[in-house]
């Protein structure tokens, strides 16, 4: 697929440009990839989302310069010819081919990887876990009667979109957690028949955000936890495998979010003016309610009756236990409380 022109301006910056530049514009701008040029328009390198993760992880931080983690020799072709003279195998084993003339970004093709389901080996041994036992407080009065979880964004269920992103990344043994009018959650996933080992954990009271996997008897040494009310375009094979790299018990997602200040800031000392910033925009990271945990984690859930992440983490924090965050740059949806977005659609 080529990127149409007025997308592809977009996704240039310059080559003197932070990393942090870089997240912006992938937070902010599709395809997942940013083009670094000079001074002079020439054509530097491009980098994605996981570049900056390995960055991250080799030392990295957001105010460093994006060139120094650039991709510079990607493979590219030099028109739009010898673009469609490829192989489709030449063309699958590339996510993105820029088009290079004359040092000039011409164009950029791209396509999204499609995950298969027809051979059994392909399929991931790490179960996924989804929390779909809440209430729903902050959504009512939309699930008065209906779970969270069943709840439409584009007239689809939000655990249709979750059961379906876990399917296409290949990932085959789930479990769900229920309680709040758990039937109907349970009869969609009969009813659905989706093409996933799925097993229902039921809460016999409310346990919180993750009290409930410590129900679980039989876990994968890794697991993913997902939360039922947040669509996410995430690869999660990426995420498993940081985790699982960094030998953590815990990966946390988390996001960039800027918060605009609507009001001017007085800097003052004694009571006497220092400075006057004009409606600063504040930047913070901010947790996605998508993990990666370790199965040691279950029986410190209930050694310590624990029901909420908060509570988990500051645990393993204060025993030193490795935990890492993962940061995202693709589309993320919280909908535990956007009550007017859900309306239109329940």
């Amino acid at each position: 697929m080529i990127l149409k022109k007025k997308y592809l301006i977009k996704i240039i910056i310059s080559s003197t440009s932070k990393i942090l530049d870089v997240i912006r514009n992938l937070n902010n701008f599709e395809p997942k990839v940013v083009i670094l040029v000079n001074e002079k328009k020439n054509f530097v390198g491009i980098l994605n989302d996981g570049d900056i993760r390995r960055a991250f992880l080799n030392g990295y931080n957001a105010n460093s310069p994006a060139i120094s983690i650039v991709n510079k020799k990607p493979f590219i072709v030099k028109n739009f010819a010898a673009l469609n003279n490829l192989s489709l195998k030449l063309l699958s084993k590339y996510f993105y081919i820029p088009i290079v003339s004359n040092k000039k970004i011409l164009g950029l093709y791209y396509h999204k990887e499609i995950f298969s389901f027809t051979d059994k080996v392909n399929k991931k041994k790490e179960h996924v876990v989804i929390m779909a036992g809440g209430l729903g407080t902050r959504l009512r009065p939309l699930t008065n009667k209906c779970p969270k979880a069943l709840l439409k964004l584009n007239n689809k269920p939000l655990l249709q979109y979750i059961l379906e992103l876990i399917k296409n990344n290949n990932f085959y043994n789930v479990h769900v957690t229920v309680f709040f009018l758990k039937k109907m959650i349970k009869n969609f996933v009969l009813k659905k028949k989706f093409p996933l080992n799925i097993k229902f954990i039921e809460e016999s009271k409310p346990m919180g955000t993750i009290g409930s996997i410590g129900l679980i008897k039989n876990i994968s040494e890794n697991f993913i936890v997902l939360n039922c009310d947040v669509i996410c375009d995430i690869n999660l094979s990426e995420l498993l495998n940081f985790h699982k790299k960094n030998k953590a018990v815990l990966t946390m997602c988390t996001k960039d979010f800027k918060y605009k200040n609507p009001y001017g800031v007085i800097v003052a000392k004694n009571n006497r003016f220092i400075s006057f910033e004009e409606k600063p925009e504040i930047n913070f990271n901010i947790n996605t309610g998508i993990y990666v945990f370790n199965k040691n984690i279950v029986p410190i859930i209930n050694k310590f009756n624990l029901k909420n992440i908060e509570d988990l983490i500051i645990n393993l924090s204060d025993k030193n236990y490795k935990i890492f965050t993962y940061p995202i740059f693709e589309n993320w949806n919280d909908l535990g409380q956007d009550k007017k977005r859900l309306k239109r659609y329940n």
